[in-house]
């Protein structure tokens, strides 16, 4: 995998954000429709499919709009700076990325993400970090190599020992 700079993989983001934040709903369509067909022509086929386009309709309901959000931010807000921790987790033959984001002032924020077109490590990077929503919670991190945008919704980390 060849690392491309961080305005070719913002560029590569922005065609998808006038369908990413209703996808998961186009794959849900298509389950229910799957299961109609299933019906009408009573074949276990399109059920199989309608499973497949359920499955992924729902894990991926928080992807699309954390794409747009993350545009967004990054078009119109300013970042702070901070640091991000990456840890690699091996699930079956694929890789998971996990990011931690410290940043001054602000709880620490843990979050999946999917690397866009560049090959993480796990340590620390520096960071830029956009932030947004009610909870303020990050949107969008970049370090020197890559874009990092939540694929779920981030999740605040919780202090050893405080409750």
């Amino acid at each position: 995998m060849t690392n491309v700079s961080i305005e070719q993989q913002i560029a590569a983001l922005r065609p998808t954000m006038a369908f990413a934040a209703q996808m998961h709903k186009w794959f849900l369509l298509g389950a229910a429709a799957g299961v109609v067909a299933a019906i009408v022509f009573w074949h276990p086929i399109p059920l199989m499919i309608s499973f497949f386009l359920a499955m992924v309709g729902f894990s991926e309901q928080r992807a699309g709009p954390n794409i747009v959000a993350a545009i967004l931010a990054y078009d119109c807000e300013t970042p702070t700076l901070g640091e991000v921790s990456v840890s690699i987790s091996r699930w079956d033959d694929d890789n998971r990325y996990h990011a931690r984001v410290h940043e001054h002032g602000h709880p620490d924020w843990e979050y999946e993400f999917i690397p866009q077109r560049w090959q993480p490590v796990a340590r620390r990077y520096p960071a830029k970090i956009w932030r947004g929503g009610s909870r303020k919670q990050p949107v969008l991190a970049i370090v020197e190599d890559g874009v990092m945008i939540p694929r779920y919704d981030p999740k605040p980390v919780e202090m050893e020992g405080v409750k």
